[in-house]
């Protein structure tokens, strides 16, 4: 597969903030501190590190990109820049402590030139006390220092870092322009339309499909999809036996949710439109959504997509992921012998 630079990854997905930001810092119009509000899969952290590669690059393009080339661009871009800070959780949080650090380093005066940079991903897992610590040093920056707040979701994030921060909303990207992208690249046709909804670019699908997990994994969510579609009691046995063992780590777990919502969704999309398999995130199985597409009136699959999305805030709860997924199944055939 081509590998993507956060360059190209900006430019496909919001181009018009990547041509925005280039001309505020051409202009020397860029504020301090922004907050980029978008879901997954919007780009947030390759339009972050395309705003720090254009303030640090030696070799500006006529188009007042950067160029991706030069020594400080290739030092970004390997996470070894000294004025370039990325934070993102240790564990489930960002805690207070990555705060007092990232406020030490940026007390000190910037090692290779007047500018410094600091990006935090994922701010909505921030604790209030980290949060608060943050505070402080949005309200008095130090030196030339811009932050970069990025969150999938705003209204999580306290309102007085909201209210000291210029927030941008990210535009929803279409699965469908990914996943041609994606095509081009070369993943395989069984693969594309979900990649495309799970990860933002070439490179993080990439990483995805660097082993045999996704492909074991779509396997096993369409054995436990087509068991609950037939009313099959089995479906609870999947479980245990073919979900669980997918997700040995909190991500991992994430992950296996996202790829249910998925395949629910291709039953609710079915049911509105007859779509080629290509455009299905699980082409294997297109008979079997749109037999129950067919079957269960659309207040029945809305129903069953609302419990399926309500897993991420339960497991965001710290419940038990078999048990989470244990309660599912047993909500889903509930529904669907209804």
């Amino acid at each position: 597969m081509t590998e993507e630079t956060p360059i190209t990854q900006a430019q496909r997905l919001q181009p018009q903030l990547v041509d925005h930001f280039m001309g505020l810092i051409a202009t020397h119009r860029l504020a301090h501190a922004y907050l980029f509000n978008g879901m997954d899969g919007t780009g947030r952290q390759a339009l972050a590190q395309t705003v720090a590669l254009r303030l640090f690059c030696q070799n500006v393009g006529a188009d007042g990109l950067p160029c991706g080339q030069c020594a400080e661009c290739r030092r970004i871009m390997a996470g070894d820049h000294p004025d370039v800070v990325t934070v993102v959780p240790d564990g489930q949080r960002i805690k207070v402590d990555q705060v007092r650090y990232l406020k030490s380093e940026f007390t000190k005066s910037a090692v290779e030139g007047n500018q410094k940079i600091f990006i935090i991903d994922q701010m909505e897992r921030m604790t209030t006390g980290a949060a608060n610590s943050l505070l402080k040093f949005i309200e008095e920056p130090v030196g030339n220092t811009v932050a970069l707040l990025l969150t999938a979701n705003k209204n999580l994030i306290l309102p007085t870092i909201l209210s000291r921060t210029q927030i941008v909303d990210l535009l929803p990207v279409p699965p469908k322009k990914l996943a041609d992208a994606l095509a081009q690249a070369g993943v395989a046709p069984s693969q594309r339309y979900l990649l495309a909804n799970l990860t933002e670019s070439v490179s993080a699908a990439n990483d995805l499909i660097a082993d045999d997990w996704l492909g074991t994994a779509q396997t096993s969510i369409e054995h436990w999809f087509t068991a609950c579609c037939q009313n099959d009691e089995r479906a609870f046995v999947r479980v245990q036996t073919e979900l669980v063992p997918l997700a040995a780590t909190r991500d991992r777990q994430r992950l296996v949710l996202d790829m249910l919502v998925q395949i629910w969704h291709d039953a609710l999309r079915q049911q509105t439109a007859a779509l080629p398999s290509s455009d299905l995130a699980y082409p294997q199985v297109a008979q079997v959504s749109a037999q129950i597409a067919q079957r269960l009136p659309i207040d029945r699959l809305l129903a069953i997509m609302t419990l399926v999305l309500a897993t991420h805030g339960q497991l965001a709860g710290n419940l038990n992921f078999q048990n989470i997924l244990e309660a599912l199944t047993l909500e889903i055939l509930a529904q669907i012998s209804h």
